[in-house]
Order: structure tokens, then C-alpha cells, then sequence
């Protein structure tokens, strides 16, 4: 009959990094002049066409600066970017 050999594994008592973790912070945002003008605006409840009235463009150009400024900061709708740029201080409300 076959006896499997046991031999007793010790374990090592878990090792404990005595440094502090890197705190993961979100990259700094680069946002061009147009963006930020564009985003203050909208902070302000203007529309994609008012703020393109203001600015003199398209209101697809404004869209446009838009859809930028949401893949930078990585969020759905204008409002959640508006937020994020206001929390990272690249606005200042109105």
C-alpha cells in the first residue's frame, strides 16, 4: 500500500513594509484655453449653442472641445467634467 511522505511546511511570518505606500494620485489634467473657456461657461448654465455665441465657433466646435474634455478627464457627461475641473481648481465658479 502506498503511504504518501508528509513533511511540515513552516510558513514565514508575512513581511511588513516598513515605507508608506505611494498615495495613487489621478495625473495632472492639461486642458487648452479654449477647453477651460469652454467649461467655465457651461459651469455658468450656458448651453453648447450660447457658449458657441460667446466664443464665435460652431456649436459642433463647442461639442467638439466637449467630447476632448471628457476623454481627458475619462467621464461620461459635461457635468461630471465640470466638477472634476472645479475639484483640480481649473475653473473657478461663477
Amino acid at each position: 500500500m502506498f503511504q504518501p511522505h508528509t513533511t511540515a511546511v513552516r510558513s514565514s511570518p508575512a513581511q511588513i513594509n516598513p515605507e508608506p505606500q505611494e498615495s495613487k494620485t489621478a495625473p495632472a489634467i492639461k486642458l487648452t484655453t479654449r477647453e477651460k473657456e469652454v467649461l467655465q461657461w457651461s459651469a455658468a448654465g450656458k448651453s453648447s449653442w450660447e457658449i458657441s455665441r460667446i466664443v464665435c465657433c460652431t456649436e459642433s466646435g463647442v461639442n467638439y472641445h466637449f467630447c476632448n474634455i471628457r476623454r481627458k478627464f475619462g467621464v461620461s457627461s459635461r457635468w461630471t467634467a465640470v466638477v472634476r475641473a472645479l475639484e483640480q481648481g481649473l475653473i473657478h465658479m461663477p
